[in-house]
């Protein structure tokens, strides 16, 4: 299995009630290693007003979601890749840069 930074797939995505169970959800692959895999929450949800990490996908199509969909940047967590199931897409490059920009900024803010 190749994995690319990204690269849209469906994984096994831990449910935030209940991490011991899990829910197949698209997530964007941000950063990838051989054994973990730091990805971005996808949701088709719009972005939250009071939540400035929330950024839009524009290019939904483009990247073969389903529907129009939310990066939640502010859930990025590391899987295992043996948590990936199958490859969806590829990010339209706008989209991985206004993300990856969230993501920088996320991190300087809340360290």
């Amino acid at each position: 299995m190749i994995i690319v930074d990204s690269d849209v797939w469906f994984a096994k995505f831990p449910l935030e009630e209940d991490n011991s169970q899990y829910i197949s959800r698209p997530v964007i692959i941000l950063n990838s290693d051989r054994l973990e895999v730091l990805v971005i929450k996808v949701t088709k949800t719009a972005p939250r007003t009071n939540d400035k990490y929330d950024i839009p996908i524009i290019y939904w199509q483009y990247d073969n979601l389903r529907f129009k969909s939310t990066a939640r940047v502010a859930k990025a967590i590391l899987l295992s890749s043996s948590q990936l199931e199958f490859k969806i897409g590829s990010l339209h490059p706008s989209d991985f840069a206004n993300i990856e920009e969230a993501f920088i900024q996320f991190i300087s803010e809340n360290g």
